[in-house]
């Protein structure tokens, strides 16, 4: 028997309107088409359910609605969205992962402080609740819903929130991703992560399937019962609460300072920060905790109709050939590595995102980097990945200036795409050609291209990297180069810096204070960033620095 999820839904009503040719007695055994309704799933998701009330509403005559509250059993993998009067009865997690079980140090501290509601910290903060510490997550961002809303006023205005946006607020950047849950990372920690996202919502799958992704409409729910299940264990969390410094005393850290002033003191602190907060890791930076250059990565976006990538791919298209439940929209791991005596860079593509959309993946007005997302469902017909190049390690007697680097480039992008955020396009034969190209068509882009020539702001080593891997892609999937369009830059791939840490204790080099996820140099995704914090966490419940390998 298939597994199965179960959802309490309060006032589901039946309009009698509704009932013409039916037996309204008999309706109670029908209630399937409203329950998916109010599931925003498909009927067929529906298994069963137990009606606890049935009441009728008559207080809008003629208009008659039959009231119910009951409990439905669902289809386990349906995509249920969360709404008033809609609660999925989650089911724990299994405490058979020996991270439920360790031996904890007897002094272990309690009211930690985690700053960043990304994966690292979530995952942190997840673990040291399971085990009694009661952290306060700090993100200068805010929840799901009103950082949902602040980003649909985003594109109505053509403004940007630089605290809440498609990197700022609960979840961080991942929220708005594809929602990728496979990496290269080696770690015994992984079931447990896993069992984590599957107990807060997300699709079981995830637990089995080789390359299992969740999708932009299921992780904010996802963060949003992740965040219930941590304040269930005693932690808390404080919104719009942005952390501009670290508190020190006696040679250690004591907290940290919020922006108007305000100082929490911890005896431990944990700083997630993601890779976009650059004003505090170049604070962290300043304060003398030891940091060094890192390699990072430069690029732009690719967009193609999906259809494209799936005739290379499969040799047939999903949804037209075959049925898109058998068939999900195709993906792309490709990789150009150019003789060594042609001068080109090697290029990766980065965030494929299969039947997707690119988003404005910036937090500073003025500037303008791209990102891609899709949903659980990845049906927007649209293929869009990151072409990446290592960029040439330039920086490492000042590894801060890798950040003026990005923020040249993304200054660029936005007065390219005539700083209303807009994206400069350019086909990407036409950038091969170093020519200015026709006019860019169709795009999942909602704030629109305009025609720029991404070729003339990338830099000259990374537009010949590109140019080299367009043509040796083009052998590989007909069309990639030939019916591709090049949208924008990409150049939050990761952080040009990376905080050192004692390999005894993997704190900073300062005491009580830790340093996780990407914005650290410790992670490249929502799965290893999620890893990293864990480790984190269990280091300081133990006081025995947890290491990577299985």
């Amino acid at each position: 028997m298939s597994a199965s999820l179960s959802v309490a839904i309060e006032h589901l009503e039946v309009p009698l309107a509704q009932l013409r040719g039916r037996d309204p007695v008999g309706i109670d055994h029908h209630l399937q088409p409203w329950i998916a309704r109010a599931c925003r799933v498909a009927v067929s998701d529906v298994q069963s359910y137990r009606i606890d009330r049935r009441s009728l509403d008559a207080r809008f005559k003629p208009d008659l609605r039959f009231v119910y509250n009951l409990v439905a059993t669902l289809r386990d993998e349906a995509p249920v969205a969360a709404a008033p009067g809609i609660t999925v009865l989650d089911a724990p997690p299994a405490q058979d992962d020996q991270l439920w079980h360790l031996p904890l140090r007897a002094d272990r501290p309690t009211d930690a402080i985690v700053v960043g509601s990304g994966p690292a910290g979530l995952m942190c903060a997840y673990l040291l609740a399971v085990h009694g510490c009661r952290p306060l997550v700090l993100d200068r961002g805010r929840d799901v819903d009103r950082r949902g809303a602040d980003i649909e006023r985003m594109h109505e205005r053509r403004e940007i929130d630089p605290d809440s946006n498609y990197l700022f607020g609960e979840g961080g950047a991942g929220t708005y991703s594809d929602g990728k849950l496979y990496t290269r990372v080696k770690d015994r920690r992984m079931r447990f992560l896993l069992e984590a996202f599957v107990a807060a919502r997300a699709p079981r799958h995830i637990l089995y399937r080789h390359h299992p992704h969740i999708g932009s409409d299921i992780l904010p729910h996802m963060c949003r019962r992740l965040r219930e299940m941590i304040i269930a264990k005693g932690g808390a969390f404080r919104w719009d609460s942005e952390v501009v410094d670290i508190a020190v005393a006696g040679g250690r850290c004591v907290g940290v300072t919020l922006r108007g002033g305000e100082i929490l003191s911890a005896p431990v602190t944990v700083i997630a920060p993601g890779h976009s907060a650059r004003a505090l890791i170049a604070a962290i930076a300043r304060r003398g905790v030891q940091h060094k250059a890192k390699g990072f990565q430069l690029g732009c976006r690719i967009e193609h109709d999906q259809s494209l990538i799936d005739l290379g791919q499969y040799g047939c298209v999903s949804g037209r050939d075959l049925p898109r439940h058998l068939l999900h929209a195709a993906e792309y791991n490709l990789v150009s590595r150019p003789p060594e005596r042609s001068g080109a860079q090697s290029v990766t593509t980065f965030c494929m995102c299969p039947g997707g959309e690119i988003i404005a993946a910036t937090s500073d007005p003025g500037q303008l980097s791209t990102n891609g997302m899709s949903r659980f469902a990845r049906a927007s017909g649209f293929a869009n990945a990151g072409l990446i190049v290592n960029q040439p390690d330039t920086h490492r007697d000042d590894p801060l200036s890798g950040f003026d680097v990005i923020d040249r480039l993304e200054k660029a992008c936005f007065e390219a795409g005539g700083r209303d955020y807009a994206c400069p396009a350019q086909s990407a034969a036409a950038f091969v050609r170093g020519e200015a190209g026709p006019a860019p068509g169709r795009t999942s882009y909602r704030f629109g291209l305009r025609p720029g020539r991404l070729d003339r702001i990338l830099p000259r080593e990374t537009v010949k990297g590109v140019s080299a891997a367009l043509t040796h892609f083009e052998r590989i999937i007909p069309g990639f180069m030939t019916r591709g369009t090049l949208v924008g830059v990409e150049a939050r791939v990761s952080s040009p810096i990376r905080f050192e840490r004692n390999p005894d204790t993997l704190e900073s080099s300062l005491s009580g204070l830790y340093l996780a996820g990407e914005g650290a140099g410790y992670a490249g995704g929502i799965v290893s960033a999620g890893l990293d914090g864990l480790r984190l966490a269990e280091t300081i419940l133990t006081g025995v620095p947890a290491r990577r390998e299985r």
